[in-house]
């Protein structure tokens, strides 16, 4: 259903954006991964790290298909243009 497509998924390095990115990949797309993956002081639980990252991006790479991590605070608007260049 994906094939030939891009997915951009924001939070994917564990639970539903990792379940998001999985089965894009198995429908046929490729994937970047949007994670700050990094532990905020203001959140009281247990942050998505780079291993969580790494290892998503490994799964997506089982369906054969591509995947590109990149590091970023989605809250910030300047993080968001330079991912698309601009």
């Amino acid at each position: 259903m994906l094939e030939g497509k891009t997915a951009l998924i924001t939070g994917g390095s564990r639970g539903q954006g990792r379940a998001h990115a999985v089965t894009c990949a198995r429908e046929g797309a490729d994937v970047v991964i949007v994670d700050i993956a990094d532990q905020l002081g203001t959140v009281p639980y247990k942050m998505a790290t780079q291993t969580d990252l790494d290892e998503t991006i490994k799964l997506v790479e089982a369906y054969d298909k591509r995947a590109l991590a990149i590091k970023a605070d989605v809250r910030s608007q300047e993080q968001l243009d330079a991912l698309r260049g601009g």
